[in-house]
Formats: structure tokens, C-alpha cells, sequence
């Protein structure tokens, strides 16, 4: 099996998670590499439920930065997400895989009243404007910052090297400041999450480009692995 090398961009706690996801087979004799890209850091906004009928939760992050609810309805995008919600007490009203499935399945099941979208700084999917287009009143309240930053040594030494290096992105902004910090990408092989990630790198300058099935943790995990286990990457 050809040497090959793993690169981690996401926040520390989040990239040990998706890394614990994978199996052994997968991490067998490859180099890993943690450079985060993003720092969460709060906003310090604080959120007031007495006027409000539901919120909307896009992200599991959004949730470490509320409160433990008591049966508060709430509407998520992600498997996730929704199991950080409930885990916290919340009551999970819908999950959808993505923004646009939330907003046409919240349509569908004619949802109305007043609604906080509880996300960060840096968000996609106009679900507010969108759903407010139906009559729903619709605040976003930003709890946390997604600051970027820049690729360690580390991982710059590990790109102008020469071996495959398999990076999974989860989302255009991440990818974005990847393609700006990466010394060199001819050896990089992508996993992206969805259409969006893959639409930031001009064709032909990776090493090869694979999407996930499904924008969602487990079918990241099932591409990386399939990519770390290959006898030759692509």
C-alpha cells in the first residue's frame, strides 16, 4: 500500500471526533496531521426564549452556546445536530440534511410564529429571509465567531511533500482558506462534503476530487476511509 497522509482542518475537538470515527484498517500506517483552519470563538449574544415558539439549530456548535432546554421546540439541520439538541433537553420537532431540505420541509409542514435561528457569524442557505417569505418571523441570533486561520508548518511541510494527502472539507469557507494557505495541492486528494466544497477548487488542481454521498458525518467518515484504504489513491 503506498504511503499516504491525512490532514485535519477543522477545530481541534471536532477533528478528534471525525477521526475517532474511522477505523483502524483506515488509519493503519497513515501520517495525521491536526492545522486547524477555523477558531469558534462566542459572541457573548445571550438568548432569550420567552417570546418565541421554536428555534432553529444549523450546526452542533450552536448548541454547546445555549443553555440546556426543557422540551423547547426545535427544528435542525443534521443527525448531529439534532442529537446534541436532544442530548441538551431540546425537543426535535424535524432534521433535514441540509438548508434547503429544512426550509422546504418546515414550508411543507406549514410551520409559523416566531422563530430564532441560533447559528454562527459565518452562515449559507438565507433560511431566515426564506422562511420569513412564508409569514414565520424569523430572528437570527450569531452566538459564535468562526475566525480563520492560517495552515501550521506542519501541514505546509506535509503538502510540499511527497505523498498523497487526503483532506476532508466541510464547508466552502474552510475550503476557501485551504486553497489560499496551501503551498502546493498536486498531491491533494479531496473529500468534500457537498457540491459547494467542491465548486471552490478549479478543476485539475488536485490530485483527485471525491463528494460525499450525503453532506453528513458518517458519509465523510465511509469516503475517507474508502480513500485511506485504497492500495493507490487516485
Amino acid at each position: 500500500m503506498d504511503k499516504r497522509a491525512l490532514l485535519l482542518t477543522r477545530p481541534d475537538d471536532s477533528a478528534a471526533r471525525f477521526v475517532a470515527r474511522l477505523s483502524d484498517c483506515a488509519m493503519q500506517s497513515v501520517t495525521t496531521c491536526f492545522s486547524p483552519l477555523l477558531e469558534i470563538v462566542s459572541t457573548g449574544k445571550t438568548v432569550d426564549l420567552t417570546q418565541v415558539d421554536a428555534v432553529i439549530f444549523t450546526s452542533a456548535r450552536a448548541v454547546e452556546f445555549v443553555p440546556a432546554a426543557s422540551q423547547f421546540a426545535a427544528f435542525c439541520v443534521g443527525v448531529q445536530t439534532a442529537e446534541a439538541a436532544r442530548s441538551n433537553g431540546w425537543d426535535v420537532k424535524l432534521v433535514a440534511q441540509t438548508a434547503d431540505a429544512l426550509v422546504a420541509s418546515m414550508r411543507a409542514a406549514k410551520v409559523k410564529g416566531r422563530l430564532l435561528h441560533l447559528a454562527g457569524v459565518h452562515r449559507r442557505g438565507q433560511i431566515a429571509a426564506r422562511l420569513g417569505e412564508t409569514g414565520s418571523l424569523v430572528e437570527v441570533v450569531p452566538l459564535y465567531e468562526q475566525r480563520l486561520l492560517p495552515l501550521s508548518d506542519a501541514a505546509k511541510d506535509l503538502l510540499s511533500g511527497e505523498i498523497p494527502v487526503v483532506v476532508p472539507l466541510f464547508s466552502p469557507r474552510t475550503a476557501a482558506q485551504f486553497v489560499d494557505q496551501a503551498p502546493e495541492l498536486g498531491r491533494v486528494v479531496v473529500a468534500a462534503i457537498s457540491p459547494a466544497v467542491a465548486q471552490v477548487f478549479e478543476s485539475g488542481s488536485v490530485k483527485a476530487m471525491h463528494i460525499a454521498e450525503a453532506p453528513t458525518g458518517d458519509d465523510m467518515a465511509r469516503l475517507v476511509e474508502m480513500l485511506l484504504c485504497h492500495d493507490r489513491l487516485p
